[in-house]
């Protein structure tokens, strides 16, 4: 399953980039793979510093016991997928895999939810996702729609949650990988892991069962570990209404972006309220991030948001009711039952999601007869992101 991916194929592929000054070579007779844009040489020190690694102590403090690689690339790629309406479009994902031992195995990785559309996993290199590349993993990375500054989509909404769409690009990123390791002589394996905190949490949810509902016989996904993310957006909106405290403000462009994508035509004065109302459109146009955001709004989701928001479906305005239908359809939960094993991790005090969607996700699983553990507690959502990623680190390095 596994060939040995060694020193003398990395150089190759060196020389070879050299001769493309922007690693923008045909990729010829490749389906997925459009283009290799960056490759970056990176080590240890430089990916720990990325995240400040005097804040992280519960990762740091095992991996350096675990640790198979100490230098490893990144590689920014673009590839063929689809749009959430059906049109090929061309997006951006990273590829990290390491350079001083052989490639131990694959783990695809979901982003977090990035607030202005400059902020894309491959615009951010490293990334706290890459940390399996030093316990001996390739780590797949897709921008996923509406990021990336090499491929179409960065001025396309993110598609929040909109679980097929995630899937299939996703997917697409897989492949495409594929292609570029081909070239290097390493096949990746049918065997994989998929992981994700925060929205990657829930997108990583997402993409699992996209895999098992359309490349079961393609695939084996050794384990699923997520945390921190809106599993279900039913849940999370009944989390958000029980309490409207929220840190990480990313609700109204979940909105706009299902309004854009499902056509619609929301009365955004009868979802929102105040300046929020009157400015959505340019305070959510993707260009500021998430502190910029909280300058404007504020907090307390009882400010911003109409005060239906907080009520019953049943009781609340027919803009609302036009919603509803769509966030029954974008669940990462209902009507599946996983076959691999799920590892869920979230935190009870969580500002950003709150904990009602990992509850939700947890209750149907473990009724329908799934395998599924879930560790919560309190703890801020960072705290809770370290436990999902240590925990992810242990079992990789331990297999």
């Amino acid at each position: 399953m596994k060939k040995a991916l060694r020193i003398t194929t990395c150089c190759l592929v060196l020389l070879l980039a050299s001769c493309q000054p922007h690693y923008d070579a045909p990729a010829g007779d490749d389906t997925y793979l459009v283009g290799i844009h960056e490759i970056i040489d990176l080590n240890l020190d430089e990916l720990f510093s990325s995240f400040g690694v005097e804040d992280y102590p519960e990762i740091t403090s095992k991996v350096k016991y675990v640790i198979s690689s100490r230098n490893f690339r990144a590689v920014v790629i673009t590839y063929n997928t689809t749009d959430p309406f059906g049109n090929p479009v061309i997006a951006d994902g990273t590829i990290y895999y390491p350079l001083d031992c052989e490639i131990r195995g694959v783990v695809e990785m979901s982003g977090i939810a990035h607030m202005s559309k400059d902020a894309g996993s491959s615009e951010d290199i490293p990334v706290l996702e890459g940390l399996p590349v030093l316990v001996g993993y390739a780590v797949l990375l897709p921008d996923m729609i509406g990021y990336g500054k090499y491929g179409n989509t960065k001025e396309m909404p993110h598609p929040f949650m909109m679980k097929d769409n995630l899937g299939k690009v996703a997917w697409d990123m897989r492949q495409a990988s594929s292609e570029y390791f081909r070239a290097l002589g390493y096949i990746v394996p049918q065997r994989t892991i998929i992981a994700g905190y925060s929205y990657g949490g829930g997108v990583g949810l997402a993409v699992a069962r996209y895999y098992q509902e359309h490349h079961w016989d393609e695939v084996y996904i050794e384990r699923v570990v997520v945390g921190g993310g809106a599993c279900d957006l039913n849940a999370t909106f009944r989390g958000f209404a029980a309490n409207p405290i929220c840190t990480y403000p990313l609700l109204p462009g979940v909105i706009m972006s299902l309004d854009h994508y499902y056509g619609l035509d929301l009365d955004y004065t009868m979802i929102f309220q105040g300046p929020l109302a009157e400015n959505y459109a340019t305070w959510y146009d993707r260009t500021r991030n998430a502190s910029g955001l909280v300058a404007l709004i504020g907090e307390d989701m009882r400010n911003y948001m109409h005060p239906d928001f907080f009520k019953p479906i049943e009781e609340s305005n027919p803009e609302f009711q036009k919603l509803q239908p769509i966030l029954d359809m974008n669940s990462a939960v209902d009507g599946w039952v996983p076959k691999m094993p799920i590892y869920l991790y979230h935190s009870t005090e969580d500002l950003y999601v709150p904990v009602e969607a990992a509850d939700y996700a947890y209750r149907e699983f473990k009724k329908n007869g799934a395998y599924i553990v879930y560790k919560s507690g309190k703890g801020s959502h960072a705290d809770w992101g370290v436990k999902a990623f240590a925990a992810l680190l242990l079992h990789l390095a331990l297999r």
